[in-house]
């Protein structure tokens, strides 16, 4: 095993695993980590904007990004 690697063993219903072994190729492992990674962050994404939409000046910001993207170059 590899030095700052940590073994997992999941369960999951045969569908899924056959559907898993055919997404993944070669290296599930890999595969999997990618997928939960970019999960870990979409959820750090949204709960950022989610704290960013309590926030009354929020939609002042927006507007101030969507003019700065939307002003011609």
């Amino acid at each position: 095993m590899l030095a700052g690697v940590t073994r997992l063993t999941i369960a999951m219903d045969e569908r899924l695993a056959e559907a898993v072994k055919a997404a993944a190729g070669d290296n599930v492992s890999a595969w999997m980590s990618r997928l939960a990674r970019q999960e870990i962050v979409r959820q750090a994404v949204a709960a950022e904007v989610a704290h960013d939409q309590r926030d009354p000046a929020w939609r002042g910001r927006v507007a101030e990004h969507t003019r700065e993207i939307d002003a011609p170059a």
